[in-house]
């Protein structure tokens, strides 16, 4: 017990508010990189994708793709994006705070468009429309409590500190890039004399960095001591995010019931919230997970309308992750995966060696690859890591007010069955030869 306390005691002092997967048969195939993917402007930095060892961190989604820009906005100056809405399922700019707790932001549906333009995320409206152009204010400082001006994201910033941004596309349509078919927002800034600059010349005076961004990670001697206490249990269990410090006290040390303040960090979406459950090979070698998948509007097959207004999320995945490194290995989103009979998802997650023959879309079965690099501790120079670990995260977007079993309902540490019901996911562990007992269509004995 005197271990555990002065556990606590040490990750209490964590200041950092902390809270592409195989293409398979017929398997829908985003973030197929292009000549101008990988091109950045003065301004935007990335992407920040699976493929690349140096972005992918902060527990990235493969269904999406971040771009960020650093900058300090002059005294005086005005700062403006113009851009067109992407042909994809979402879009937003979040603003961030010094600790990566996200500061403020902007979604697709929020933003008025242009004069003689329409928004595709809007119920009724075209999603294929040409015409979709749309202008953002850049504005320094917190957001007002009340009477914010439209079109505006707040920076944060205060004393000439950098800003920083994160800009994502969701799921383009198939055909579209990475970009959801079109270019980047671009700057506009006005100085305080009145001149106009875009391009390079905004860039300078902006002081805009060409680096991407990284990202703290858990004090290394802290974690190695969360992690003498194993946080998988042989029947998996599923907590919100409320943030790292929490995470570390409840998954690994079992001191739950704290009150904490649900947060989110690690350059993190305000649109999403957030459950996840630690997995151990251990244990047994493949875990099997079933749920419900809310309803999602349709979009990746360029469908006309959006169609959001009778469902239930605009868009849902399930990740496996390593905790330490907050590396993604892969994700499936909602479109990917296939419904059975019974209404529900079965997803398989185990070492490519140990994927069971049944677990294929053929089947019924989605799959999800598990890191060799378990926790991926070995980030850290002269750490190792623990093979065996696993994580899965599971992403709710935007849900309807109506949707009472969204995570973002969850309150309290321990609700999380109350609240989601049958979207909470049960999470369950077999051997490759006890999987592929249940034959093809395993749903069916499960």
């Amino acid at each position: 017990m005197y271990k555990i306390l002065n556990l606590v005691a040490s990750i209490c002092l964590i200041s950092i508010g902390l809270s592409a997967c195989k293409n398979e048969k017929n398997m829908v195939v985003i973030n197929q990189e292009t000549p101008d993917d990988i091109k950045n402007d003065c301004f935007w930095q990335g992407p920040y994708v699976i493929s690349d060892p140096e972005t992918n961190f902060a527990y990235p989604d493969t269904g999406s793709t971040y771009w960020s820009a650093k900058y300090t906005l002059p005294e005086g100056a005005i700062l403006r994006l113009k851009g067109d809405f992407p042909y994809a399922r979402y879009m937003s700019i979040n603003s961030y705070n010094t600790d990566t707790t996200p500061a403020d932001s902007i979604n697709d549906g929020a933003i008025i468009p242009d004069k003689n333009s329409i928004n595709p995320f809007v119920d009724g409206n075209l999603r294929n429309h040409q015409n979709r152009a749309y202008t953002l204010n850049l504005a320094s400082g917190k957001a007002p409590s009340n009477g914010r001006a439209i079109n505006t994201i707040y920076d944060a910033t205060q004393n000439n500190e950098s800003a920083v941004l994160l800009y994502r596309v969701y799921v383009p349509n198939k055909g579209k890039n990475m970009k959801g078919g079109v270019k980047f927002p671009q700057v506009e800034l006005t100085t305080r004399q009145g001149e106009v600059l875009t391009g390079e010349a905004a860039c300078k005076a902006l002081n805009a960095s060409n680096k991407k961004l990284t990202i703290p990670l858990i004090p290394a001697d802290t974690y190695a001591k969360a992690r003498q206490f194993n946080p998988a249990k042989e029947k998996p269990v599923w907590r919100a995010s409320y943030s790292i410090a929490f995470s570390l006290q409840c998954d690994f040390l079992g001191i739950c019931d704290t009150n904490p303040i649900k947060g989110i960090a690690y350059y993190a979406n305000r649109d999403n919230q957030y459950i996840a459950s630690s997995i151990d090979r251990n244990i047994k070698p493949v875990v099997v997970i079933r749920g419900k998948i809310p309803t999602v509007p349709k979009t990746v097959n360029g469908e006309e309308y959006l169609h959001s207004k009778n469902t239930q999320l605009r868009y849902w995945s399930i990740c496996q992750n390593e905790f330490y490194s907050q590396k993604v290995t892969s994700c499936l989103f909602d479109e990917e995966i296939n419904i059975n009979t019974d209404g529900k998802y079965t997803i398989v997650t185990s070492l490519p060696k140990d994927r069971p023959k049944n677990a294929t879309e053929e089947c019924g079965v989605g799959y999800l690859e598990w890191s060799d690099k378990g926790d991926g501790f070995s980030i850290v120079k002269g750490r190792q890591d623990h093979e065996t670990d696993g994580r899965l995260i599971v992403r709710n977007m935007l849900p309807s007010s109506n949707f009472y079993n969204a995570i973002q309902n969850t309150q309290t540490p321990g609700d999380e069955s109350q609240i989601m019901r049958d979207y909470l996911p049960d999470a369950t562990y077999y051997t490759k030869e006890e999987f592929e007992a249940l034959g093809c269509d395993p749903s069916q004995k499960m």
